[in-house]
């Protein structure tokens, strides 16, 4: 992030850091958030129907929180304020996401770097927001959650390749707090579990998936199951809920050889 830059932090609780000062209206935070995690013009009737979505509100009230945005972002090194004025609000470069960094470190080879993106997951995305509906309803909660799904599996084969298999478990258990029902996850939980050379700790964590899968298919209604993170399910009919890549890799794991030992995790 530039010297003079915002960072709007939503992978936990939400937080907007190096703004120039503090919020006067509790909208102004659901505003910076909406425009933060849509990176274009969006129009005065948008926002609102986001933030306001039982009401209409009065032009007075949209101006006095795009104001008070405005003020509280302050401006960049150049004069520039940070958000722009006119008929449709968009957020400059220079205000930028805890996602967008996850995203370029999880790429990174690095395990430094991997054990620095998860860092970035406080806890559930968007928490603390007076109205967050409007994430649920566009796919921008979901679009997050599977950013952190993608990085920490991501994260977890870096550390697995550089032998660290116990940072690796700790990222992806970071991830299942945002997102605690993706089957993908538990693949990589299952892995970084067998790399650290116990039998033990392997039976347990596909005790603790088959738990939460019985969990969910007990309780869940239609659609809002576990995610196995594949275009393939299970048949209905299948006595388990488990995706059958998840049994496969179990089955695989427990037929390789008992891995050495591990080094202690640090995230």
């Amino acid at each position: 992030m530039a010297r003079d830059g915002v960072e709007v932090a939503v992978l936990g609780p939400v937080e907007v850091r190096g703004a120039a000062s503090p919020f006067r209206r509790a909208a102004s935070l659901d505003l910076v958030v909406y425009l933060a995690l849509h990176r274009r013009s969006v129009s005065h009737a948008e926002w609102a129907l986001a933030l306001w979505p039982e009401r209409t509100v009065s032009a007075s009230t949209l101006y006095s929180t795009a104001s008070d945005l405005r003020r509280a972002l302050g401006s960049g090194s150049d004069g520039v304020p940070h958000l722009n004025r006119g008929g449709a609000l968009r957020l400059r470069a220079t205000v930028r996401t805890d996602v967008e960094l996850l995203g370029r470190l999880a790429r990174s080879a690095d395990p430094e770097e991997a054990i620095r993106a998860l860092a970035l997951v406080r806890g559930p995305v968007l928490t603390g927001l007076r109205r967050a509906d409007w994430a649920v309803f566009d796919g921008t909660k979901a679009g997050l959650q599977s950013e952190v799904v993608r990085a920490a599996a991501g994260v977890a084969d870096v550390l697995l390749r550089h032998g660290r298999p116990d940072d690796a478990e700790c990222a992806v258990r970071r991830a299942l707090v945002v997102s605690p029902y993706d089957e993908r996850l538990y693949r990589a939980l299952l892995r970084a579990t067998a790399a650290q050379g116990s039998r033990v700790r392997l039976h347990a964590t596909m005790a603790e998936l088959r738990a939460m899968a019985a969990e969910c298919d007990s309780t869940a209604s239609p659609g809002h199951g576990m995610s196995s993170g594949t275009r393939a399910v299970p048949s209905p009919s299948s006595a388990d809920p488990l995706h059958p890549s998840t049994t496969g890799l179990y089955r695989d794991l427990l037929l390789r050889p008992a891995a050495v030992g591990s080094r202690p995790a640090r995230l």
